[in-house]
C-alpha cells in the first residue's frame, strides 16, 4: 500500500465528509413526510444515546491506533504494526459487544423513565447492534489511516451513509402501517445495515491487500503474540485514545450548561421564557449550524495530520514535521478565513435565507469569527496529537471552554449585549484554545508560525469584503436567493482569484503540491 500525500488525504475525507452530511440532511425530509413529526421525534430520542455510547468506543481508539502504526510503520516494524491492530480489534469487538448488550438491557429504563415515551424502547433496540458494528469498522479505519491510506475510510464512510439511507426511506415506509413507533424503530435500525455495508467493505478491502502480498498486511512467519506484549500494547493505546475520548466529551458537556445558563440569565434581564428561548435557539440551532459548518474540512485535515506527523517523529525529522503544520495551518487559513469574513457581511441574508429569520443575523454575525478559530483549534490540536500529546489538546480545550462559560455567565445580562455575548464568548473561547495549542506546538517541536503565509489570503479576502456589500446591491432586487446565492458565488471567486493572481495557489504546481 503506497501512502497518499498529506493533502490527497485531506482532500479525499473531507468530500467523503460533505456527502455524508449531505445525505444525512436529505433524508430527513422525506422521512418526515412518511413518519411524520411524531416519527422523527422517536427517532431522534434514540440517535444521541447512540452517539453517545459511539463516541465511548471509537472517539480515541482509531486515532490512537493510525498514531501506533503510523509510529510502527516508519521504524519498518511493519510486524509490530500487525499487532497493535490485532490488538485494538479484539479489544474493540469486544467492547462493542458490551455496549450493545448494555443497550439492550438498559433500553426500557431509557424509553420509559429518561425519554419519557415507551415507544423509544423500539428505536433503542433497533440501533443497539449498529454500536458493536461500527466499533470494528473503526479498527479497520485506524488501521488504513495509520498507513496514510484516507481512501477505505472514506468510501466506507459513504456507501455506510447510502446504504443507512436508503433503509431508513424503506424501512419507514414498509412500516408505518404498523405503527408509527416501528417506523421510527425501522429508521434506526439503518445504522446497523449501513455499518455492515460499511464493514464488509473494509474488511475486503483488507483481505485484498493482503492477498496482493503486501509489504503492509503481509508476513510470514510472524512469532505468535503473546498476553504479556498485548497487554503492553493495550495499555499504550488506551493511556493514548482515553485523552481523545475525554476531550470529545468537554464540547457536549459545555452545551449542556449553557442550555442551562443562558436561557436562565437572559430571563434576569426581562426577557420572558419565549423569548429568551427563541435567542438561544437562534444561536445553538441556527447560527451554530451554519458558522460550524467549515469545521467538517478542518476535522479530515486534523484526521489526516496525526499519522503523517506521527512517522516523522519516528524518523526524528524535524524539518517534516514543521513543513506538515505548516501546510496544514495555510490549508485551515485559505479555507475558514474567507467563511468567517463572508458570514459577518452576510448573516441576516443567509439566516432569513436558510432560517426564514433575519433576526438571527446579528448573533451569527457575532459568532462567525469563530469559523476561522474553530478550525484553528482543529487543526493544532490534530498537529498536538500526532506528536504524542494528547492531553494538551484535552487541557486547552478545557481552558477555552471555561471562558466560553464565563462570558455566557456576565455577558449576556450586560444591557444591549444579550445572546450576542453568548457568541463572543464561544468566539474568544476558541481563539484561546489556540493560541494555548499554537504556543505548546512551538515549545514542544521549535516550529515558528510563518506570518508570511497569512498575507496573501488576508489581502484577498479584504478585496472580498469590499466587492461583497457591492455585489448584493446590485442584485438585491432580484430577491434574498438570488442575490444571496450570486453574492457568494462572486465573493468566492474574487478571493480565489486574488489567490491565483497573487500566486498563493498556483495551478500548474497542484499536481506536485498534492504529492507532498
Amino acid at each position: 500500500m503506497k501512502p497518499e500525500s498529506f493533502l490527497r488525504g485531506a482532500m479525499v475525507l473531507t468530500i467523503a465528509g460533505v456527502v455524508v452530511k449531505l445525505l444525512g440532511a436529505v433524508y430527513r425530509i422525506p422521512f418526515t413526510r412518511i413518519a411524520g413529526s411524531e416519527g422523527i421525534g422517536l427517532y431522534q430520542m434514540a440517535y444521541p444515546i447512540y452517539v453517545a455510547l459511539l463516541s465511548l468506543s471509537t472517539a480515541g481508539i482509531p486515532v490512537a491506533l493510525s498514531f501506533l502504526i503510523a509510529e510502527r510503520g516508519a521504524m519498518g516494524d511493519r510486524h509490530g504494526a500487525r499487532q497493535v491492530f490485532s490488538v485494538s480489534l479484539i479489544f474493540l469487538f469486544c467492547l462493542g459487544c458490551i455496549l450493545t448488550a448494555g443497550l439492550f438491557y438498559i433500553s426500557p429504563f431509557l424509553a420509559q423513565r429518561v425519554l419519557g415515551d415507551t415507544r423509544a424502547y423500539y428505536s433503542l433496540i433497533a440501533v443497539a447492534p449498529a454500536v458493536f458494528i461500527i466499533s470494528v469498522a473503526s479498527a479497520f479505519r485506524g488501521y488504513f489511516q495509520g498507513w496514510r491510506l484516507m481512501w477505505p475510510t472514506a468510501v466506507s464512510e459513504v456507501v455506510e451513509q447510502v446504504i443507512r439511507v436508503g433503509t431508513v426511506l424503506l424501512a419507514a415506509q414498509a412500516l408505518m402501517s404498523r405503527g408509527v413507533e416501528y417506523a421510527a424503530a425501522g429508521a434506526a435500525f439503518g445504522t446497523f445495515t449501513g455499518g455492515c455495508a460499511g464493514l464488509c467493505l473494509l474488511t475486503l478491502v483488507y483481505l485484498w491487500f493482503k492477498r496482493q502480498g503486501s509489504s503492509v498486511t503481509a508476513a510470514r512467519r510472524e512469532p505468535p503474540l503473546r498476553l504479556g506484549k498485548a497487554l503492553q500494547i493495550l495499555k499504550r493505546l488506551i493511556a493514548y485514545a482515553f485523552p481523545i475520548s475525554a476531550g470529545s466529551l468537554v464540547l457536549p458537556l459545555v452545551q449542556v450548561i449553557d442550555t442551562v445558563i443562558i436561557p436562565k440569565r437572559l430571563q434576569t434581564v426581562g426577557f420572558t421564557v419565549q423569548e429568551a428561548t427563541s435567542q438561544f435557539g437562534q444561536l445553538s440551532g441556527m447560527a451554530g449550524t451554519v458558522v460550524y459548518l467549515p469545521a467538517a474540512l478542518t476535522v479530515s485535515i486534523a484526521m489526516t495530520l496525526v499519522p503523517h506527523l506521527a512517522a516523522a517523529v519516528s524518523r526524528n525529522n524535524r524539518s517534516e514535521v514543521h513543513r506538515r503544520i505548516n501546510t496544514a495551518l495555510r490549508i485551515t487559513f485559505i479555507l475558514c478565513l474567507p467563511a468567517a469574513a463572508g458570514l459577518m457581511l452576510l448573516a441576516t441574508p443567509i439566516m432569513e435565507l436558510l432560517f426564514d429569520d433575519s433576526c438571527a443575523g446579528a448573533v451569527t454575525a457575532w459568532l462567525a469569527p469563530a469559523a476561522l478559530f474553530t478550525g484553528l483549534q482543529q487543526t493544532t490540536a490534530g498537529a498536538l496529537q500526532g506528536i504524542g500529546n494528547t492531553w494538551l489538546p484535552v487541557v486547552n480545550l478545557m481552558a477555552g471552554c471555561l471562558v466560553k462559560v464565563f462570558c455566557n455567565y456576565y455577558l449576556t445580562v450586560i444591557p444591549g449585549f444579550g445572546i450576542k455575548g453568548a457568541a463572543l464568548g464561544s468566539t474568544l473561547g476558541f481563539l484561546l484554545v489556540f493560541l494555548l495549542n499554537i504556543f505548546w506546538l512551538t515549545r514542544l517541536t521549535d516550529y515558528r508560525p510563518r506570518i508570511g503565509i497569512l498575507l496573501r489570503p488576508l489581502l484577498a479576502v479584504t478585496i472580498m469584503i469590499m466587492v461583497i456589500p457591492a455585489i448584493y446591491t446590485i442584485f438585491a432586487s432580484l430577491g434574498n436567493l438570488m442575490a444571496t446565492g450570486l453574492t457568494i458565488t462572486c465573493g468566492a471567486v474574487c478571493y480565489f482569484a486574488v489567490l491565483l493572481v497573487t500566486k498563493e495557489i498556483r495551478v500548474y504546481e497542484m499536481r506536485y503540491f498534492f504529492r507532498r
